[in-house]
């Protein structure tokens, strides 16, 4: 954290008081029992490196979780939080030919967001249960539910330099039946896009857990 407060525009972003921070996926550690909630080992442990990613900080706006029992304005599912966003320290090791971040790493970050997003999704859930809060009947039900890349499109818009800090955005197009349709925007410090990306990701039951969503 202290690395993204001592860029201006990273602090002034990160300062905002209509913000929760919280630690993504890929930076999680494991646990006094060896456990980690993900096994992620590329961006987790591969990436983390001082050429690589040495620095990803994760936040979700405030409303999103507090506006739950709040009336749905669409129609459908909807997520507890249905945007999160990646701060992403891009460093030299990952370029590709051209001297740019390479575009599969940028697919990976794409893909890194939506995931986050999930999880993130899962967490809130978790501790809604956990304080026996009943969850709103337009919220997606996360209880016994395991979601998987099923397909994802990427548009390149403007090659992406290192070092350099960007965001990644991921949030909530649709859901329909066992299909949750995300967006990805990658941007600048100057909110400058550049990269896009929608995936389709596929929920099934876990393994001993029951989806119990009617959808």
């Amino acid at each position: 954290m202290d690395y993204f407060t001592s860029i201006p525009w990273c602090a002034t972003v990160l300062n905002d008081p209509s913000i929760i921070l919280f630690t993504p996926p890929c930076r999680l550690q494991v646990d006094e029992h060896g456990n980690c909630p993900t096994q992620d080992q590329l961006v987790r442990r591969t990436f983390h490196n001082s050429d690589g990613i040495p620095h990803i900080v994760a936040f979700h706006p405030k409303h999103c979780a507090r506006s739950v029992h709040a009336p749905s304005s669409t129609k459908g599912l909807r997520f507890l939080v249905d945007s999160i966003t990646l701060m992403l320290d891009l460093r030299s090791g990952l370029n590709g030919y051209n001297g740019g971040a390479h575009g599969g790493l940028i697919a990976t970050i794409i893909d890194e967001a939506m995931g986050t997003l999930i999880f993130q999704n899962h967490e809130v859930y978790k501790e809604m249960e956990e304080r026996k809060e009943a969850v709103p009947g337009h919220v997606l039900n996360m209880h016994g539910l395991a979601l998987f890349t099923a397909t994802m499109n990427v548009r390149y818009e403007k090659p992406v330099g290192t070092p350099q800090v960007v965001l990644a955005i991921a949030s909530l197009d649709r859901i329909e039946g066992r299909k949750v349709y995300l967006r990805v925007v990658i941007q600048d410090g100057r909110a400058k896009p550049l990269a896009r990306g929608e995936g389709i990701w596929l929920s099934v039951p876990r393994r001993g857990g029951e989806a119990r969503n009617k959808i």
